[in-house]
């Protein structure tokens, strides 16, 4: 894992939804567990130790770049740094308790819809892209992926081919091949997205 140091540290106020969901408690077991200080996941995570500390005490809640930033300095993906479910048995979420999240990039969030817990093989969302976003990519990494375009248009290039899906167009691929992804539409996209194992 490499993170660049180099970066300037993010802003003491963060901008988040003033209703997201609370992770300091979270935070601060897995950044215990790693036997880091304070000041060692603030720097690697590009944060003061004070906003860092206003986090793990619930006091504020992060941006969704610092909650990225946060999970990558911590070796998880985003979904961890929620609270632990209970992995047995079914677990039926509701549309109004899913969480909602950013994805790290602009004009991008995404539905939780399958509750973190560990060892768990899925990672699931539904994402929502605003018109023109076009995270950052390409992304390459272990695994496989698969989705349903649920509304608008989305240009989803794997490797050198692009494609261009409409609502009923689903897709698989296999996540080690580069690949990026946009709304390439003028209305909002939204799109069921499956990823084994959870990458984000």
């Amino acid at each position: 894992m490499e993170i660049d140091l180099a970066r300037p540290a993010l802003p003491e106020t963060p901008t988040a939804e003033p209703d997201a969901p609370r992770i300091g408690r979270r935070v601060k077991q897995l950044r215990l567990a790693q036997r880091l200080r304070l000041k060692d996941l603030a720097t690697t995570a590009g944060c003061s130790e004070s906003l860092l500390s206003r986090i793990e005490n619930n006091l504020t809640n992060p941006s969704m770049t610092t909650m990225h930033r946060l999970a990558t300095a911590l070796g998880v993906s985003v979904v961890a740094l929620f609270e632990v479910q209970n992995a047995d048995g079914l677990v039926v979420c509701a549309q109004r308790d899913r969480v909602v999240i950013g994805r790290g990039f602009p004009g991008e969030q995404a539905e939780v819809l399958i509750p973190f817990a560990e060892n768990r093989l899925l990672e699931g969302f539904l994402v929502t892209l605003s018109p023109g976003a076009a995270p950052s990519g390409p992304f390459q990494h272990d695994g496989e992926e698969v989705g349903l375009v649920l509304e608008g248009e989305f240009e989803l290039v794997v490797g050198e081919r692009v494609n261009v899906l409409t609502k009923g167009d689903s897709f698989f691929f296999r996540s080690d091949v580069a690949h990026r992804y946009r709304n390439c539409g003028e209305t909002p996209c939204r799109v069921v997205w499956i990823n084994t194992p959870p990458t984000f």
